[in-house]
């Protein structure tokens, strides 16, 4: 199981998908968002993350997918426990969210 230094670093976000109730996949930014999760040693999580500008995608939609928030992480287990400070995102402020974390080698999945 990763540990909470497993994470520590950069790394780049290469994909985002939701999943509603009843288990429907969707992707909110594209199936080519760009982004990054950044793990610091002091138990700090700051994402950025939102649709790729180009190949015909208006800056404004560009623009207006940006999520961001920041806060502080462990690990505890397979579940990575994050308690959002602040973000772009209201009803994600002052929360707490937990991820299932899956670490194959370089690749990290949320």
């Amino acid at each position: 199981m990763p540990t909470s230094a497993d994470l520590l670093g950069t790394w780049r976000v290469i994909g985002f998908s939701e999943w509603s109730r009843d288990g429907v996949e969707r992707h909110p930014l594209g199936h080519n968002p760009v982004g990054y999760a950044i793990f610091d040693s002091a138990g700090r999580i700051f994402i950025q993350l939102g649709k790729s500008p180009g190949r015909g995608t208006p800056a404004e939609d560009v623009a207006g997918s940006f999520i961001a928030y920041f806060g502080t992480f462990e690990v505890k287990g397979d579940t990575l426990i994050v308690a959002i400070e602040s973000g772009n995102q209201a009803h994600d402020v002052a929360t707490t969210q937990t991820r299932t974390v899956i670490l194959d080698g370089d690749a990290l999945s949320l």
